[in-house]
This record gives C-alpha cells, structure tokens and sequence, in this order.
C-alpha cells in the first residue's frame, strides 16, 4: 500500500487531498479511486517486470548467462504470471521480494559478505510486509548460510556466526518499518492475524473443499496450468540433471519451495495466485534443460538435434500457453465483456419498476447492476453506501428456494462462483434453487460465456483464474 500511495503522489500530488475532501455521495472518491486502482496495477506491472530480471540473476548465478536468459523467458511467459500481472494486488510484489531473497540466498553462497547477508534479510521482510506469508523465505538464506559454513575452505569462504543472526533481524526491522501499524496498534493486528489463520484452516467454501479435497494436488495441478504444463516438466529435468551434478546453489531454492508449497498445499482455502512466489523456483529450474549440466549427463545418449527439438518444445510451449492466456484476456476487452452484455439484456428485458434476483450482494462477477458493487464489505460501508444506485430493485435471495417462490424478481442472474462449484460438488441447495427456477417457469434469455464454469466438469478451475472471465446467465420469468 505504500508502494501504491507512493506513485500516486507521483503522477498526481492531488489525489489525497481529493480523498480527504471528498464527502459522502460526492464525485471526487471514485474519481480518485478509479486513479488510486490503475496506479496499483502500475506498481504491480513494474515488479512483475523486475521480478523477470531478478530470477534471470538467480539462474545466471547457478547456471550461467544462456540459462538466465531461458529462465527469464519462461517466467515472462507462464500463464500464471501473465494474468497476475494485471492486478493491482499483494501476489505479484510479493513474489517480487521473495525472488529478492533467493537472489541474495544463492549470492551468499559465492560470497557470505555481510552485504549478502543483509540484502537477503531486507527482501524476506518486504516480502512479510507485503503479505505475512511471504516471511517463509527466510529458509532460503537460512540454507545459503548452513551451506557456506559447513563448506570447507579457509574462514574467509565461511561466514562468521554473527550473520546467522542478522538474517532474521535485518528481516524484522524491515519488516517494522514497512508495516508499523502492525506493532503499533498490536491488538487489532493480532485479532486480524488469528482471524486469518483461523480462515487459512478451516476454509471459506465447502463447496471447493469438496471439488479439491487435497491441497497438494490442488497448488500442483495450479503449477501445471500456470506454468503451461511444460515448463514444470522441464524443471523436473533441471532439478535431474542439477542434483547429478550436485549444485549446492539450489538447495535454498529447493528448501524454500519445499517449505513454501507445505504451507499453501496444508491450507484450507485454495487460490491459484497462492502459488505465485514458487513460479521463479519453476523457472529455473526449467532453464536446465539447456544447462551444461544436462548436456553433459546425456552426452553421448542423445544426439544433439534430439535435445534442441526438447529444447524447443519447451520453448514454443511456453509462449503459446502465455499466447492463449493474453489472446483470451483481450478478445474479452476488444469484443464485449459477459458482465457488460449481460447489463445490456438486463435493461432491455427488466421493466423499469420490476427487479432483478442476486444470490449475493453485487459484487466482481456480476453484471454492474449498481454501482456500488463491491460486495456485502462496501454495501454495508456508510461511506460506499452512499453510491447506491441500482439499475432496477435488487432482491437478494441466497441459494433459498422459499425466497425465490416469494420474491419472485422478474429475471435472477447466475454466476458460476456463487452456483457452479456448488451444484458440482452436489449441494442440494443449489440443486433445490435450480428446479425451482423451472417451476416458476424462468428460462434462460442469454447465452453464457466466459472461461466456463462448465456445471458439467468434474473440477472447475480456481475462482482467480477467471476473474477475467466471469460465467454468468440471466434467466428471466416468461411474460417478462
């Protein structure tokens, strides 16, 4: 956030004066907003950019510059990292800092100056500060520094035990100087931080724990998708090919990812995005496949031009997996989005005085039936409250059947968050809401489209894949 407040005083010194000023119902807060969310998306798409040149070193200084190159090319290009970049979120920043960590982690191991040292402790408390996660990449440094004071060799290759130390309270102070509301209004935070663990265990949707019942296999199948599928077969190579040629310089990113995807795969709420700060340990490890290292080990087994077809299978893969991520993103831009068209079917088949059913508040994945549409948090804001404007009457049913029976809104939108996953894993409710859609005689009057939540599939995607491209489908009453 203060990465965010910082360009924005930047590109317009005004805007926290407009925000202060602003009144209730006024024009100047969504203006401002509007400003405040593209400046965030900005920093994000800044760092997205910078963690490309961050995991280009860590592979440069494990592999070489050919591998460097190969590893910034394939994390440019995962799908996963494409669609994250466009968000004006914490995901992307804070695998931006844990890179930072694993960059000065593989440095120590050449050299365990206290620069190193510092550097790796400094980027670990960014990546806390940027999301409390983040602070598990402290076992990369940790590692490094293990590794060089086990090594043999005289005291100057060995790093004096005062470091091991600094590592964790460099962490801590750039930790409280990033985020000093954290210690300084310490019980909210606190109640805020149990919140959340308490969250992390026991989960948000019984519907998705029932559709992924393993986290492991969950955060794997995401890597897969997110890195198209390929590239994580490459990594499995450069892993092979690196532990045959005993490279001590990826152990700390082997021991960060281990530890990093234990923690997500052991949480009960499943994101995509999750996965993001293991996506620069994939890519290079990916970029061994071309390391000497490998070539060595089939030298003599494979013919040259059976490993450049290897190589560039890997290759091509990649961009056309990011190819199709950035196709569909912007067909849906260029063309019209599901949330607009269905905005449009909406006012030409709602009369002005009939109303429209929602099984939830308005929020991202419907159509823009008001402009207060930031879900039950911002409805209930008297700040935000005062933006209300609804096309039409709003009826909020829930997945309840009896409220649909006695409400009876002239058409009902459903979106495949708040239906599909649940009518998947069999909750009878949804089921229940469906049939009595059709007995109220209420047909579908718009053609659904988006990344589907295909109600047939076994497994839908996970929700932040399809941010983009929301599923939704307008039924409405016959005599509508």
């Amino acid at each position: 956030l203060y990465l965010v407040g910082a360009a924005a005083s930047l590109r317009d010194p005004a805007l926290f004066r407009a925000i202060a000023d602003a009144v209730p119902g006024s024009p100047l807060l969504p203006a401002a907003i509007r400003h405040w969310t593209l400046d965030a998306r900005i920093v994000t798409l800044v760092l997205s950019v910078a963690t490309v040149a961050v995991v280009s070193g860590i592979a440069r200084r494990i592999w070489g510059h050919r591998e460097g190159l190969a590893a910034a090319l394939l994390l440019a290009l995962a799908p996963l990292h494409v669609l994250q970049s466009h968000y004006g979120t914490v995901d992307v920043p804070g695998a931006f800092f844990a890179a930072l960590a694993l960059y000065f982690a593989v440095a120590m191991l050449d050299e365990p100056s206290w620069r190193n040292v510092v550097w790796a402790g400094a980027a670990v408390g960014l990546a806390a500060s940027v999301k409390y996660s983040g602070g598990v990449t402290i076992v990369a440094p940790l590692t490094a520094w293990a590794i060089a004071r086990a090594r043999g060799g005289g005291s100057a290759q060995r790093p004096p035990w005062p470091t091991l130390l600094a590592v964790p309270a460099v962490a801590a102070a750039a930790f409280a100087l990033t985020s000093p509301f954290t210690l300084i209004d310490w019980p909210n935070a606190w109640r805020d931080i149990s919140f959340e663990v308490h969250h992390m265990r026991a989960g948000d949707d019984p519907a998705m724990l029932a559709i992924y019942p393993g986290g492991w296999s969950f955060h794997l199948s995401t890597l897969a998708r997110g890195t198209g599928f390929i590239m994580l077969a490459a990594a499995l190579v450069g892993l092979a090919a690196a532990l045959a040629a005993r490279r001590r310089a990826l152990w700390p990113l082997l021991a960060f990812g281990l530890v990093s995807f234990a923690t997500i795969g052991g949480a009960q709420v499943r994101y995509a995005r999750y996965a993001m700060p293991l996506l620069p340990v994939v890519a290079v490890l990916a970029a061994g496949v071309i390391s000497d290292d490998l070539i060595a080990a089939v030298r003599g087994r494979v013919h040259a031009w059976v490993m450049a077809a290897g190589v560039a299978v890997v290759m091509v893969g990649s961009v056309l997996a990011a190819g199709m991520m950035d196709h569909r993103m912007l067909w849906e831009l260029a063309a019209v989005d599901a949330r607009a068209e269905s905005l449009t079917v909406l006012r030409a088949r709602v009369p002005s005085e009939g109303s429209i059913g929602l099984i939830t508040e308005p929020w991202f994945s419907h159509p823009p039936v008001d402009y207060c549409n930031g879900g039950m948090a911002l409805r209930r804001n008297p700040l935000w409250a005062s933006y209300r404007s609804p096309i039409r009457n709003l009826a909020i049913l829930g997945l309840d059947a009896d409220a649909l029976r006695e409400q009876a809104p002239d058409a009902v939108v459903l979106t495949g968050f708040e239906i599909a996953a649940r009518r998947t894993a069999g909750d009878p409710r949804a089921q229940e809401f469906m049939n009595a859609l059709s007995e109220l005689r209420y047909r579908p009057i718009s053609r659904p489209r988006g990344m589907a939540w295909a109600w047939a599939a076994r497994r839908p995607l996970a929700q932040d894949w399809l941010y983009p491209f929301p599923w939704i489908e307008v039924w409405a009453r016959e005599g509508t």
